[in-house]
């Protein structure tokens, strides 16, 4: 997830305009440079996430209480990206099994299609609820240092939810931690403080007390990926099911693919890694 360097100047900038010595002088005026703050890390993300086509090869370990699964995944330019399940529940997963799951996506248009829709109704949810979070939440400066800049926040009592899934905000305080140099997200992590109820608890609820974690990395200069998501939320949302988890997803060993490959020659290169894990 690049972001131009003309962007980035911008950024840079407009958020040195906000000294922590006149964040102190008057409230409202406080109040609203650090929206302001926020609304810039929102912003750059944005950004960076329709200007970045950096792809890369990476392993990820997910496990749900359904489920311990290793994976490596190839990202392509253009066309998603492509993973080969490895062991599964403690079972190695045979190559040439492997490599039949592979082939069966390659050459399935609807399968293709079918992530290519889900992968577009996530990032459009996921911009929808970031563009909400500077105004759905009271924030607060925590503390800085020379890289980072550690935000607090809790629900705001004016935010009126437009979404029955954005209504979980009513509910969330947590912190934020942005890197101060790139104002890029590094951390998001938060705890439901009260349970949440949805269409009188009709349509689901979430319980109080779950908690959630999301950590990021930047692999090259300017380039940010998730590398560490941790959810554990009790309850049950019909209509939004991310929510509702207990998942520990990590990914690690993130490097450079090659750049405007077919799906096909992704997956070449794909099968081409090495099984991972050797051993647990």
């Amino acid at each position: 997830m690049k972001l131009s360097g003309l962007f980035l100047c911008v950024v840079i900038a407009s958020v040195s305009l906000f000294p922590r010595a006149a964040l102190a002088q008057n409230p409202q005026e406080s109040q609203k440079q650090i929206n302001d703050l926020v609304w810039t890390a929102i912003k750059t993300e944005l950004a960076a996430d329709k200007n970045d086509h950096s792809v890369f090869i990476y392993r990820d370990h997910d496990v749900t209480p359904q489920k311990n699964k290793y994976s490596i995944v190839i990202q392509t330019t253009s066309h998603g990206s492509v993973s080969r399940v490895t062991k599964l529940n403690g079972n190695a997963i045979p190559i040439a099994q492997q490599q039949a799951k592979v082939n069966t996506y390659v050459n399935s248009p609807s399968l293709q299609d079918k992530k290519r829709k889900a992968d577009e109704h996530d990032a459009k949810q996921t911009e929808q609820m970031l563009r909400m979070l500077p105004n759905a939440f009271i924030w607060k400066i925590a503390s800085e240092n020379d890289q980072d800049i550690t935000l607090t926040y809790k629900p705001n009592p004016n935010f009126n939810p437009p979404t029955m899934e954005s209504r979980v905000f009513a509910a969330m305080a947590g912190e934020m931690v942005v890197d101060r140099h790139q104002y890029r997200i590094k951390t998001f992590k938060g705890k439901l403080i009260h349970a949440v109820n949805f269409g009188w608890g009709i349509l689901g609820h979430m319980n109080q007390g779950g908690t959630f974690d999301v950590e990021r990395k930047e692999l090259q200069p300017h380039v940010w990926e998730i590398v560490a998501t941790h959810v554990h939320i009790n309850g049950h949302i019909l209509f939004f099911k991310t929510i509702s988890q207990n998942e520990d997803e990590v990914d690690t060993d993130f490097q450079p693919a090659p750049e405007n490959q077919s799906l096909e020659d992704a997956a070449k290169t794909l099968m081409q890694q090495p099984n991972w894990p050797q051993s647990e």
